[in-house]
């Protein structure tokens, strides 16, 4: 961006500082103007550019089609942006006529050709990155896969995918931050990545269902067996998140009722009670941003006989669930 700003305030400096003052050297090319009756010529121009000498009042066509006439010695130089276009604009020089092409539209760029330019956006990361690097540029630019999945507040990894219709035989499986992961292509079987049922491909699995969610950072469905109690039969009523912290993912699956041990997952805000065999589903708050339900042995002081019940909790770095106790 730089080298890109550098060629842009030259080219302008050039226009500005034109015609060239007394004190450049007389063996370059250089703007002058004669006052007396004898004087050879009415004046010149020169902006490494081709020019046409011509008398005061003359009529003359330029390169680019356009008519113009010439100057008296007692005019000043005229240059109106505002008249560019994007073949060619011209000046009116005392006794010449100078036509200043600019290569990149209305940006009076004299001497530099397009190729000086380099197009496209800056890139923030280091070029052609493999899978899982850190990246920051939302558009993959710095990743060989042309793709960097952002996680706003834990930030990006280079992926395969951003969402489910960059993969052809499956959905997208988000990234793992806890092991710093990126995202992958998968082929829509149970505990798969997805956003929509379509992703799932597996008739044991076919609802897409939400395992876990950070309000506004990210969130993680995968293929399970339901996505609520109603996609479950009689004899396994309760729809319950298996949850794989390792893998930062996890699934649903139809559990019947009283048959989720404790330290597992559960369904908080539904039928979670029911399910878990204690009777007791209690929730885990992972730094106030991450809600698990897990069973336990106590909901609240009151289910303690007197004792106290401790809260549930997750512990990231084994990927363990640990639901409450009485103490």
């Amino acid at each position: 961006m730089t080298y890109r700003f550098s060629l842009w305030f030259s080219a302008f400096a050039l226009i500005a500082c034109s015609p060239k003052s007394g004190t450049d050297s007389d063996s370059d090319t250089q703007s002058s103007t004669s006052t007396g009756e004898g004087a050879s010529s009415e004046g010149s121009l020169s902006m490494g550019h081709s020019q046409t000498s011509a008398t005061p009042g003359e009529t003359l066509t330029t390169g680019a089609g356009q008519t113009v006439t010439s100057a008296s010695p007692s005019e000043p130089t005229t240059f109106d942006p505002e008249t560019a276009t994007d073949g060619s604009n011209s000046d009116t020089v005392p006794g010449t006529v100078s036509t200043v092409t600019t290569g990149v539209g209305t940006d009076f760029t004299t001497g530099i050709s397009d190729t000086d330019f380099t197009t496209g956006q800056f890139c923030q990361d280091p070029p052609d990155q493999p899978q899982n690097s850190p990246c920051t540029d939302s558009s993959g630019c710095g990743c060989a896969s042309d793709t960097c999945f952002v996680v706003p507040a834990l930030g990006g990894f280079c992926s395969e995918c951003l969402a489910d219709a960059d993969c052809p035989s499956g959905g997208c499986t988000v990234p793992n931050p806890i092991a710093g992961v990126g995202a992958v292509c998968n082929l829509g079987q149970p505990g798969d990545g997805c956003e929509s049922d379509a992703a799932c491909n597996n008739p044991m699995a076919p609802h897409c269902s939400e395992v876990y969610e950070v309000p506004g950072i990210i969130t993680v469905a995968t293929c399970g067996a339901c996505d609520t109690d109603a996609d479950c039969p009689p004899q396994a009523p309760h729809c319950t998140p298996d949850y794989d912290l390792g893998d930062f993912g996890g699934q649903k699956s139809c559990r019947a009722p009283g048959s989720v041990p404790n330290n597992s997952g559960c369904d908080f805000d539904g039928s979670g009670d029911l399910a878990c065999a204690s009777g007791f589903c209690g929730q885990a708050s992972i730094m106030g941003l991450l809600k698990l339900g897990i069973c336990g042995e106590c909901n609240s002081d009151n289910d303690c006989n007197g004792g106290t019940c401790t809260e549930p909790a997750a512990d990231l770095d084994t990927g363990a669930l640990i639901g409450s106790v009485c103490l």
